[in-house]
């Protein structure tokens, strides 16, 4: 027989405490991505408030009076019980009772199944801790990051991931674009109030998550100079330790008499959305800080005010993969950023490699340039929590430099001053990915001369990917450069990338593949392709996924023909007017000249795309409309 399961009855009243518990809760569960409304009343409904799971005739079967905090339902007949208490002290006797409450029904329904049980503890001044527990083999185990309990909630794929695999420990959590949407406009917010400018915003976050690295217990305590000093100390250590003080006295803290108390609450409160969120264990495995950085600064205008057009992961993503980056390849990026392209190659190789040989490939094989200097900070501290913290960003122009070998022989990339290079420096870079700055009315620069920079870094044959404005390659301002361009290198291939990609700055963009040292031959087929859907959705004024969609699946088929096509000159099926084989025809280089119509007489199709566009401009319009009312 099973031991009766002694357990605390809830009384009617509820406290204040409790009752702030449960709005913390179910922030923290929608921000996971689960769908907090009550199951009894909405059909796509995941989470029972206290007795609204005792409508379910198992669950009261199973319970009795007794309901714990919540109850979340994964899948029709699984189930995750949370418990919370007031105060970190009450941990443990929040996880004993919600495993007592999962025991109950796991050994009384022969239809449900709960092997999920949580503790929540705390309130709103010192913040909440939340511990997990998998029960596997009749025994109670808690869900891990590596070495240490996860202290957050699940998202609706890790509980599924760890059911699937009946193994608690999640070696590489991943974060969302939309989570990071609202966590950086959670903090955004915060930083608001505390009267922050816009510009200064995503580093202040950057040196936080510095400091926490060093220290997860970091926190205010009584002075708020004293936690200022806590801050700037276990940060700028990193970049002393990386011979980068310099950058680190651009960027670090220095708030005055008048904005002191305000910014240190506002940072102790971020530091708890940051723990909670567990940012740092994401960010060793995906590029979840660049996510996170240019969030503040797209959606905050810094980013159009510095003339910047920050590129999407997805984007970065397919550069690394066409170009079939690999850990003897010497990648550049004159026009760095938060370090999208170089986190994306880094990615790739570190996925197939040693972690000794990956380091070695960032330390001595990634390269940038970015004449911003605290965006060029942000791709540091980017860099560094991918386990590299001595790579090669340079800041200041890209024309001011030369990225060569330091002789004809010599295979090792390093920079020169622009009047000072060898004249015998060996070209060494294999593979370039950039995104040039779109330019401003001011700018001296224009986004030819970025490709003219990039290729002269470029070995013979070696591949480039840009990001450029369409009208680069149709304007007859730059046909002579077009026509320059394709007297010395071949046009491998060019794609249209969806309007929105870049949103909230509104420009239609290509991606063009160059091979250096080729003259386009007027015979030569170029690969043209439009992507017309990557994945996102505009949702409240940002782009993020669609649930159930990842734009690796929605841009594989287009990688695997571009990257077949860029590596080895070997053509896949056709799709006409998504990817073709065409020559050039004309001056135009781009995609929408030379591919064919869609398949528009396929009437199902037809409706399909019809009813997803439909869908969406209705979406955003009612967000459009909730967002106003808010």
């Amino acid at each position: 027989m099973n031991k009766k399961v002694a357990i605390r009855k809830k009384t009617k009243r509820t406290t204040t405490s409790e009752f702030r518990a449960y709005i913390w809760i179910e922030s923290r569960l929608r921000l996971k991505d689960w769908n907090t409304a009550n199951p009894n009343t909405n059909p796509k409904g995941e989470v029972w408030t206290q007795n609204e799971c005792l409508v379910h005739p198992e669950i009261k079967k199973c319970l009795g009076a007794d309901r714990p905090e919540n109850t979340v339902r994964i899948h029709s007949n699984v189930l995750w019980v949370l418990e919370a208490k007031e105060g970190k002290k009450n941990l443990e006797s929040a996880i004993k009772e919600a495993k007592a409450y999962a025991d109950k029904i796991n050994s009384t329904s022969g239809l449900l199944s709960a092997p999920f049980a949580t503790g929540v503890a705390g309130n709103d001044n010192d913040g909440y801790e939340v511990r997990t527990f998998f029960k596997i083999s009749g025994k109670w185990v808690p869900v891990k990051l590596g070495k240490h309990a996860l202290p957050r909630f699940l998202s609706k794929p890790e509980a599924e991931r760890i059911l699937a695999k009946q193994n608690p420990d999640l070696e590489k959590p991943e974060i969302s674009i939309a989570e990071v949407v609202r966590l950086s406009k959670l903090i955004n917010e915060e930083l608001h109030i505390a009267k922050i400018e816009k510009e200064q915003r995503a580093l202040i976050v950057a040196i936080l998550l510095l400091a926490l690295d060093q220290d997860l217990s970091l926190k205010m305590h009584a002075d708020p100079s004293v936690f200022f000093n806590d801050i700037n100390s276990r940060a700028r250590h990193i970049f002393v330790n990386a011979g980068k003080e310099s950058l680190w006295n651009l960027i670090k803290l220095s708030p005055t008499a008048e904005t002191l108390e305000d910014l240190a609450g506002a940072l102790d409160r971020i530091i708890l959305e940051l723990k909670d969120a567990d940012i740092l264990h994401a960010a060793q495995s995906s590029d979840v800080l660049g996510s996170f950085f240019e969030n503040f600064l797209r959606y905050g205008n810094t980013s159009k005010d510095l003339g910047i057009v920050l590129t999407p992961r997805q984007i970065c993503w397919l550069a690394a993969e066409v170009l079939d980056v690999r850990e003897n390849d010497v990648i550049y990026d004159p026009a760095v950023g938060t370090g999208g392209f170089l986190i994306a190659s880094f990615n790739r190789v570190s996925s197939s490699v040693t972690k000794n040989k990956a380091r070695d490939f960032a330390k001595k094989r990634l390269f940038g340039v970015e004449a911003a200097g605290r965006v060029a900070a942000l791709a540091f501290i980017n860099m560094y929590f991918r386990g590299d913290g001595k790579h090669n960003i340079k800041i200041d122009s890209c024309f001011n430099w030369n990225l060569k070998g330091s002789s004809a022989k010599s295979v090792s990339p390093r920079f020169f001053e622009k009047t000072k290079t060898p004249k015998k420096a060996a070209e060494v870079v294999t593979k370039i990915m950039m995104n040039p700055p779109f330019s401003l009315k001011n700018d001296k620069q224009k986004e030819p001369d970025f490709i003219d920079h990039a290729l002269n870094q470029l070995a013979h044959n070696g591949l480039l990917f840009s990001v450029l404005p369409a009208s680069v390659f149709y304007e007859r301002t730059y046909s002579p450069w077009r026509r320059l361009l394709l007297d010395k290198h071949t046009l491998v291939a060019a794609v249209t990338f969806p309007v929105d990609v870049f949103y909230p700055v509104s420009t239609e963009s290509i991606g063009v593949f160059l091979r250096k040292g080729l003259p386009h031959d007027a015979l030569t087929e170029v690969l043209w392709a439009r992507i017309e859907d990557d994945g996102f959705h505009k949702k409240k004024g940002f782009r993020i996924e669609r649930v159930g969609v990842h734009y690796q699946d929605m841009l594989g088929r287009l990688v695997k023909c571009l990257k077949a096509w860029a590596s080895y000159g070997n053509q896949i099926d056709k799709e006409p007017g998504y990817f073709e084989f065409r020559k050039i025809s004309g001056d135009e280089l781009i995609p929408q000249a030379h591919l064919g119509t869609t398949q528009s007489y396929d009437l199902a199709r037809f409706y399909k795309e019809a009813r997803r566009t439909l869908r969406s401009v209705m979406t955003q319009r009612w967000d459009e409309y909730e967002e106003g009312r808010s």
